[in-house]
């Protein structure tokens, strides 16, 4: 069985590839963080009252923040890129630029957090809209409700 792919799918690995940098350097800012600040493993973040929390738990927060939403985009990306490879290679590349700026905040400027955000969601949400088009497509399409009626048919033996 020979799989292919829509033209223009293989863009989506450049935002795939460009979110794994991503990773490394926020990994290596926490890295360096805990090194400066002093904060050991197996601390997830600074202790209260520990001198440079704040300095310390921003750098932090940024890679776990981007962490919780990282996977969920990429798959989104990759899936939504079957069917709208170029849309999903750009929404995928806005969130990863999106990130980078939000890595500023991290650095000790809080002014790129908002942008960062923004930028990053303005990729994710326009994800968010083609995974909810293409499942409502595929949830209105007569042939899949003929094949879910018969696949509830077969096996549980309830007809609608």
């Amino acid at each position: 069985m020979k799989l292919e792919f829509p033209e223009g799918y293989a863009l989506c690995f450049i935002p795939l590839a460009a979110s794994w940098v991503l990773n490394f350097c926020l990994t290596l800012l926490v890295v360096r963080a805990r090194h400066k600040y002093d904060v050991q493993y197996p601390a997830l973040y600074a202790p209260p009252g520990h001198k440079d929390e704040i300095a310390f738990n921003c750098v932090q927060r940024t890679h776990q923040n981007t962490l919780e939403s990282w996977a969920m985009v990429m798959i989104t990306m990759l899936f939504c890129g079957l069917v709208f490879p170029i849309t999903s290679a750009i929404s995928g590349m806005l969130w990863v630029f999106g990130r980078f700026v939000y890595m500023f905040y991290a650095l000790g400027n809080p002014a790129f957090r908002g942008p960062g955000s923004i930028i990053a969601h303005f990729g994710d949400w326009t994800l968010m809209g083609m995974v909810i088009r293409i499942a409502y497509k595929v949830a209105t399409d007569p042939t899949y409700i003929s094949l879910m009626k018969g696949f509830l048919k077969t096996h549980t033996g309830v007809e609608l």
